[in-house]
């Protein structure tokens, strides 16, 4: 009897214990999800490069199907901050880096260290180092002119891609005058404000607080990498980027997993029927639905709920 006692105040020990443990992990899960993307204290850093080191959220459980989200020009992972969340709340984990140069990442000081092939090598080192495998992808503007490369050499890495106002340039096509007005500013203006430009490119109004707040990472370093990123698009087929972009692009075609494209309505010539080429293109966007919506060129700041549910339901149906 005293046995059988012992072993249900045991037994009942355990359970207690484990219901603990669950409602722990649970609370912690959940605080994850609601991680505030402008405390630098949230972040992990992981080194890409000697003295380099990268910014990165890390959200859900680390069991849970990987979602990464890529930022692009001239913001960071505070983009996402109306996205992610939601992601994570369907069963995914998410994880956000902030690119070399941007948010809380380390920013370098010389430009020339602002390179396509840095950045490349960065963003790969990232990838490998964490050990990050099965990814399924949502990338935006230079994230993913950067990660398009690494899917082209690694397509084992990538479950399933959704690529938005992102392209391989080979140096051959026409860069229409807007953009080379756009990096006359952002090599010259000393007015230069991510917070700007970020307005400027939605057709949602910012206020001035989130400006303010696309502007704070920069603070001291008169926005370096954001300054530098419009002089990478290879405008020359004879420039190595350009070589390497061609050679990759050949490449990307056999990607077999699912790939679809989420454009704006926007009309940038910079970005007209870039879409309509990767969709032609790429073996695993064929037969695919892809997106055109009522935005601008930021989806994030213009669509932010249509954006998470074209996610979910891309991402859910590919890891059944």
């Amino acid at each position: 009897m005293i046995k059988r006692t012992l072993s249900i105040i045991l037994f009942g020990g355990i359970l207690f214990c484990l219901s603990c443990k669950t409602e722990i992990k649970q609370e912690q899960e959940t605080a994850k999800a609601k991680i505030k993307f402008t405390d630098k204290l949230q972040y992990d850093f992981l080194e890409v490069q000697d003295t380099i080191k990268m910014a990165y959220l890390d959200m859900g459980h680390i069991s849970d199907p990987l979602v990464i989200l890529l930022h692009g020009e001239p913001n960071s992972s505070f983009v996402y901050r109306n996205i992610a969340p939601f992601i994570v709340e369907q069963g995914f984990r998410v994880i956000i880096p902030d690119l070399i140069g941007f948010g809380y990442s380390d920013k370098p000081k010389n430009p020339d260290e602002i390179t396509y092939e840095n950045h490349t090598k960065w963003l790969n080192n990232f990838i490998e180092r964490l050990e990050l495998k099965d990814i399924n992808l949502f990338a935006h503007d230079w994230g993913g002119m950067i990660s398009l490369r690494i899917i082209a050499e690694k397509p084992e890495k990538f479950k399933s891609v959704a690529i938005s106002y992102s392209y391989l340039f080979e140096g051959t096509e026409k860069i229409p005058e807007g953009f080379l007005g756009f990096k006359k500013y952002a090599k010259t203006d000393s007015n230069f404000s991510a917070g700007d430009i970020m307005d400027w490119g939605s057709y949602k109004e910012l206020s001035d607080s989130i400006k303010a707040k696309y502007d704070e990472p920069f603070k001291n370093t008169d926005f370096v990498a954001a300054r530098r990123f419009p002089w990478l698009i290879p405008d020359n087929p004879e420039d190595k980027e350009a070589i390497l972009n061609k050679k990759l692009n050949k490449s990307l075609k056999d990607f077999k997993n699912p790939f679809i494209t989420i454009w704006g309505n926007n009309k940038d010539p910079m970005w007209i029927g870039k879409d309509s080429i990767l969709q032609k293109h790429i073996l695993g966007a064929k037969n695919q639905i892809h997106y055109t919506l009522e935005s601008n060129h930021f989806i994030q700041e213009d669509k932010p709920e249509e954006l998470v549910q074209i996610l979910i339901g891309f991402f859910k149906k590919n890891n059944n």
